[in-house]
């Protein structure tokens, strides 16, 4: 045999073992319970032996909208005296107030007037039901304050000065965008909005995470929207506080009578309303952190000592005796 085709040999040797040791150790891998596709999702969060199932951060906000005539003790007094307004900033307080816009925070139970209007205890009253919104966190919902108005003229204080415009066919809107703080609280991120206007129809752009599919529109009929972000502020709820957001009455033309006590006909009487916010929310994002039930196992039978089987006779047959021999006397 020529060098060559020894050397030849010898290498394909080589590269069949390779391959077989190659294919075992795969082999020895996928065998290897956290490696099956089935036990995948097993492992996505294992804490000491169970997985968890995550569902996406959600928060739960309750409002109440209370009604009363103008400058009534209730909504202008007593729910104020419990609140703490010093939950914003310096700052954040002077504009709100210089836009007629008054924020607290009451921990607790709420005043006994406030209690009554909720469960419509006054004559002629019925009770108040808050509506419950259910939001993925960061997911803005916009309330609306004020039926729609055919006009209406308003002063808004920018900080360094001082606009005034007419709004035809306006309305007014909180906008909420609730989002996880904590361990167990929920910022609430509250922006004033004014829609004016005709309806119009837009065509606005739906989101495209991947940017890769083609891009799409959708049909919305609407009126204009501005957004006030430089009056939006933050507060943080936990269980048993409560946001309540109001006006200062004798602000005239400002963004808060138009929310919270906008002026009506001659012949109508003058209303004044505050909103009650309520905020929970699901914890961490886990349904079931509990840890996988085993399955139970089928008791294994008890082992006993197997009873020995009894030996086979003897087919030899036993042994005839012998007989004696004969004595003198038989002869």
């Amino acid at each position: 045999m020529r060098p060559t085709s020894r050397i030849s040999a010898w290498a394909a040797t080589l590269a069949m073992a390779a391959v077989a040791g190659l294919v075992t150790v795969a082999g020895c891998a996928l065998n290897r319970p956290e490696s099956q596709p089935g036990r995948l999702f097993e492992q996505i969060g294992r804490n000491g032996g169970g997985g968890q199932v995550i569902q996406p951060r959600q928060c739960l906000i309750r409002v109440a909208i209370l009604e009363r005539p103008f400058r009534d003790p209730a909504v202008n007094e007593a729910a104020w005296r419990v609140a703490d307004e010093q939950i914003l900033s310096p700052e954040a307080r002077k504009a709100l107030a210089s836009n007629g816009l008054r924020v607290g925070r009451i921990l607790g139970e709420l005043p006994k007037e406030l209690e009554s209007l909720l469960r419509g205890r006054g004559p002629g009253q019925d009770p108040v039901e808050p509506a419950n919104l259910l939001v993925e966190s960061g997911q803005p919902s916009p309330i609306s304050l004020t039926p729609r108005m055919p006009e209406v003229s308003l002063l808004l204080d920018r900080g360094d000065r001082v606009n005034g415009r007419d709004y035809i066919d306006a309305s007014g809107f909180l906008r909420l965008t609730p989002s996880h703080s904590g361990a167990r609280g929920v910022s609430l991120r509250i922006t004033p909005e004014i829609h004016h206007g005709p309806v119009q129809r837009t065509f606005p752009t739906l989101p495209n995470p991947s940017g890769l599919a083609p891009q799409q529109f959708s049909i919305r009929d609407a009126q204009k929207e501005e957004i006030l972000t430089d009056l939006a502020f933050d507060l943080t709820l936990e269980d048993g506080q409560v946001a309540i957001l109001g006006t200062h009455p004798e602000s005239i033309q400002s963004l808060g009578t138009f929310l919270f006590s906008p002026r009506v006909a001659d012949n109508q009487e003058r209303r004044q309303r505050i909103v009650l916010i309520w905020a929970s929310r699901n914890m961490s994002g886990v349904i079931a952190g509990t840890p996988k039930a085993e399955r139970p196992r089928r008791p294994k039978p008890a082992m006993t000592e197997p009873t020995a089987n009894p030996a086979p006779p003897d087919p030899t047959p036993p042994p005839i005796p012998a007989t004696p021999p004969p004595t003198s006397g038989d002869k």
